[in-house]
């Protein structure tokens, strides 16, 4: 489901299929309808389990330190996607939407609503000729919509176990996966990867004669993103932006830089004491873990979720509960949502509770730090529509 792209489908009569199907043929040949604007510009191609967006952010902060101008195609939205398709940080207009949308009625290959939307994001940065466009992968990396460029670059950030019904049941299958996106002769920026997974990462970089490029640790600098694993994606960050930019690299820049560099739902504090985490699967939620005991080792801790059904809630739920006090599970509207019901269940806290997005969520007790998290569509659901939610809570 991707928020926004009815309406445009209804207008322009675009029958794209709203169904999961990796692989590059129908998309090669949609573009190709199109003239090919994927082959036209610098990209910067992320693939991981975790991290893909902050890393994005960090390094479109330093290119646009450095006097580039930057597009970003994110997966998935935050509000709508509009902001999944960006140009120097602001979404893309309805309007120049709009006439993208136009332009893809004349093509004959039937899409995925995934596909479609890829297709979109490179008629955008086509007629916008951004420096540089980061694309982040939307699920996998092999075969995603998005892994027809040619990238100056590839980074993985992370690699953990997810989407295993589509990409496999073990690190090795999904590293398989996540190192399709390294080109011949083009190199890869990669993080603190399980030693599985690295291996399949680094035989398949050396196929390609890829170079592989690791940070030597996590640069010790004050993040605006707060935990310990964005100063690793940082890191990551840094290192694409030394090669790209080559000897126009500047350092003292690229610190600023990253010292500002903001994304929402990462440690978003949005209120005092009420904090927005997309965190969805056991890697991000154990670096959510690592931060929530950092920075509150001795407050009470809330937390709201809510997840899909294809991730495993009993892990995501015994790591929450290893330092969460109470719990609220919310029901939201999405066709993959797991119900909260099952939550509550599977939930071993003695203070628990259900609610609808719809629903004011419980106030927060004195001292108590209120973390909500679990599937960013639900984050994005209530950062929308329920702001009233959150003015409650602070209360």
């Amino acid at each position: 489901m991707i928020n926004g792209l009815d309406s445009y489908k209804k207008k322009w009569a675009l029958p794209s299929d709203p169904a999961i199907k990796p692989g590059l043929e129908t998309i090669t040949a949609a573009l190709a309808e199109l003239g090919d604007p994927h082959k036209t510009g610098k990209f910067v191609h992320i693939a991981g389990t975790n991290g893909k967006g902050s890393t994005a952010a960090f390094l479109t902060s330093i290119l646009r330190e450095h006097g580039h101008s930057v597009g970003n195609f994110f997966s998935p939205a935050i509000e709508d996607l509009h902001d999944q398709i960006q140009i120097d940080g602001v979404p893309v207009s309805p309007e120049d939407l709009d006439r993208v949308m136009e332009k893809l009625t004349g093509i004959k290959t039937p899409l995925t609503d995934f596909e479609l939307l890829t297709a979109a994001a490179f008629l955008v940065f086509q007629d916008k000729a951004p420096d540089y466009a980061i694309i982040e992968a939307g699920m996998g990396g092999r075969f995603d919509s998005t892994n027809v460029i040619d990238p100056e670059i590839a980074i993985i950030p992370s690699i953990a176990l997810e989407h295993v019904n589509f990409l496999g049941d073990s690190l090795e299958k999904i590293a398989l996966h996540k190192s399709g996106i390294i080109k011949k002769w083009k190199p890869v920026v990669v993080g603190p990867l399980p030693p599985e997974a690295s291996k399949v990462v680094e035989e398949t970089a050396r196929s390609l004669h890829a170079e592989v490029i690791r940070p030597a640790g996590p640069l010790e600098i004050e993040l605006k993103l707060k935990g310990s694993h964005q100063k690793w994606n940082a890191a990551l960050a840094d290192e694409a932006a030394k090669e790209l930019l080559g000897l126009a690299y500047d350092a003292e820049k690229a610190c600023k830089a990253l010292a500002g560099a903001s994304i929402p739902f990462r440690f978003e504090e949005i209120f005092p004491d009420v904090i927005l985490d997309g965190a969805h699967n056991a890697a991000s939620i154990q670096a959510l873990a690592d931060t929530v005991t950092t920075c509150y080792p001795d407050r009470p801790i809330h937390i709201v979720m809510g997840l899909l059904k294809d991730k495993d809630y009993i892990a995501i739920l015994r790591q929450l509960e290893t330092f969460g006090t109470r719990f609220t599970f919310v029901d939201f509207e999405n066709k993959r949502a797991l119900p909260a019901e099952i939550l509550f269940s599977e939930n071993r806290c003695k203070i628990k509770t259900i609610v609808k997005s719809c629903d004011i969520l419980p106030v927060h007790k004195h001292k108590e730090v209120t973390i909500v998290t679990g599937s960013l569509y639900l984050l994005s659901k209530l950062k929308r529509d329920d702001y009233r939610i959150f003015q409650n809570l602070r209360r």
